[in-house]
């Protein structure tokens, strides 16, 4: 009986330890477990750090890279700023002398006109009226007040070769005043006549810069003549008329 008793404690014993070590087993295979799946998250998170780490760096190249480009450039546009400097002081320093001598030029082109004909003054007037009395006042550019004058000048460089005509009163010697046709012959010999009238004379650009007329009745043939064959109404031919050479 005692023997059955000692066998059942043994057995009973054993089945004790064989679940605790099934016990221990299973707390070391999970340990296990734990430590390869810390291992694992580990690595991951290690790769991933170290992808951001190069991501950084490279990023961090790409600033400095950058920031050496900038520093360049600025350097070159800080040369190119103070190049530019230097020129506009010099190009300053250059104009001074033109702008003395367009003043003159202005005053001059203006003195000129009072002494062209009237159909000439009125061709000039767009260019001729943009130059300014007082060249002091002016609020154009330097390089529109040369066209300006540049543009009259060539006109009336053009109408001193020209012929041109334009209907204007004149005053008889009696006194009373007719409408003619005036002939201009460049910017110093004159014609008109009213051939209806009997009335012609010729004109002359006097010594004070007016035109000075006298009534010469005689040339109304003559003016009317070559006032017909400018305008195409009649055959070229030489036609004779009184000139005035100073």
């Amino acid at each position: 009986m005692s023997a059955l008793l000692a066998l059942t404690a043994s057995v009973a014993w054993a089945q004790d330890g064989r679940e605790e070590a099934r016990q221990h087993l299973e707390k070391w295979l999970e340990t296990q477990r734990l430590v390869s799946k810390e291992e694992q998250d580990w690595r991951v998170g290690k790769e991933l750090l170290q992808e951001r780490i190069d991501l950084i760096r490279r990023e961090t190249d790409a600033l400095a890279e950058k920031i050496e480009q900038t520093k360049k450039e600025s350097s070159e546009a800080a040369a190119k700023v103070v190049e530019l400097k230097a020129q506009n002081e010099t190009l300053k320093s250059g104009m001074k002398p033109l702008q003395q001598d367009i003043k003159q030029l202005e005053l001059r082109t203006l003195a000129i006109l009072p002494w062209t004909p009237e159909p000439v003054r009125q061709r000039v007037a767009p260019l001729s009226q943009r130059i300014p009395a007082n060249p002091a006042e002016s609020k154009l550019t330097l390089s529109e007040r040369y066209q300006n004058i540049i543009g009259t000048l060539n006109e009336l460089n053009k109408a001193a070769r020209e012929l041109s005509v334009s209907g204007e009163v004149r005053k008889l010697a009696d006194g009373r005043q007719v409408e003619a046709t005036v002939f201009y012959i460049g910017l110093s010999q004159a014609y008109y006549v009213n051939e209806k009238s009997g009335v012609a004379g010729l004109g002359k650009l006097g010594p004070k810069g007016t035109w000075e007329w006298e009534e010469q009745n005689s040339l109304v043939m003559p003016v009317s003549q070559v006032l017909g064959i400018y305008r195409s109404e009649k055959p070229a031919a030489y036609v004779a008329l009184p000139v005035s050479v100073k």
